[in-house]
């Protein structure tokens, strides 16, 4: 089959043939219908210091899928059967470490990542553990079914901020920030605000049903905002982002930066008093769930936010654009 593949501990990537998975153990074998690309998959791409602290090649890449099931290998009793349209989570928990125990799967001391520690979802079959696969609800566009797990992350966000009636600023209008808004808007937020110097991804923001998108905050608004969205891992919008929260307001940590970052402690974390939390991935499954009722509600339509699809053979094209910063998400079709 045909297989996007880190070949070598270097940049790039390797589009080649390679041997048809075979499910393990309680395992599902899936045909992949839509695989799309994550931020994460640029990182890995370039070789970044986190790459290679966490991949060992060579290995498929690719972790945000929609597959249809071709054969489930095991012996226990499951829901899910040949034909089924299925995505994965990504976290691969153990049930085993203390952190399993307590049902925080998403955050598992043992975890392994799919597309990441494992092979993943950019070719025509992909291997799935059985207990973290995830049955789609039908009614939902299959296309939006392989963005499930970045809009699970910013459900998840959404969730820890308590937006209802609030207003709320989204630092980064990547596609889990353009979901964070939309999520923000669908779960009761008052005024949704994004910020993001790039015109195209302010465009789609307002598609997305964003009140309000800026490309820099007017320090007028400084304190102004309830809860702070931060997904961009940018160090100066970190910095606004503490500007702009309002006292005894609520700062949610996504994005992740690719330098240290200091703060003034005393100013934002004493003076205001703030409540700051940090998203990891979804909450399993409690985020899948409420993700799928946004989507079979109406309440979001990830099709807003797809922008570009690609053969699979063309994943450098499709690299390009996503590098280009002129796209939202990007589909990649086997």
């Amino acid at each position: 089959m045909l297989a996007v593949l880190k070949e070598n501990p270097e940049s790039g990537v390797s589009i080649k043939k390679v041997p048809l998975p075979t499910p393990k153990k309680d395992e599902v074998l899936v045909k992949v219908v839509y695989a799309s690309i994550c931020g994460t998959d640029v990182g890995i791409y370039d070789w970044i210091p986190w790459a290679q602290g966490h991949i060992k090649p060579p290995i498929v890449i690719g972790h945000e899928v929609v597959g249809e099931v071709v054969k489930v290998n095991t012996k226990k009793r499951t829901k899910i059967k040949p034909g089924d349209l299925v995505s994965s989570e990504t976290h691969i928990f153990c049930r085993n470490c203390f952190q399993c125990r307590k049902r925080n799967y998403h955050v598992c001391e043992n975890m392994e990542l799919f597309g990441i520690g494992r092979n993943g979802a950019f070719a025509e079959y992909a291997t799935i553990p059985l207990h973290t696969t995830w049955r789609n609800d039908p009614s939902i566009p299959t296309i939006a079914m392989s963005v499930q797990e970045p809009l699970g992350n910013a459900v998840n966000v959404v969730t820890k901020a308590q937006v209802k009636g609030k207003r709320v600023l989204v630092m980064g209008l990547g596609p889990t920030g353009l979901a964070a808004g939309a999520a923000a808007r669908a779960m009761g937020a008052k005024e949704v605000v994004g910020l993001n110097r790039r015109e195209y991804r302010r465009k789609l923001a307002k598609k997305m049903g964003f009140d309000r998108v800026l490309d820099v905050l007017d320090p007028d608004e400084f304190g102004k905002f309830d809860a702070v969205l931060e997904m961009s891992g940018n160090r100066m919008g970190i910095e606004v982002a503490f500007e702009a929260v309002r006292i005894a307001g609520t700062i949610i940590a996504f994005g992740i930066p690719k330098e240290s970052i200091t703060l003034d402690w005393g100013k934002y974390m004493i003076n205001k008093e703030l409540t700051i939390k940090s998203v990891f991935g979804r909450e399993i499954w409690k985020t899948w769930k409420q993700t799928t009722k946004l989507l079979v509600d109406k309440k979001v339509d990830l099709r807003k936010m797809i922008t570009h699809k690609f053969p699979l053979k063309d994943f450098e094209k499709a690299m390009h654009v996503m590098k280009s910063g002129e796209c939202g998400k990007i589909v990649l079709v086997p």
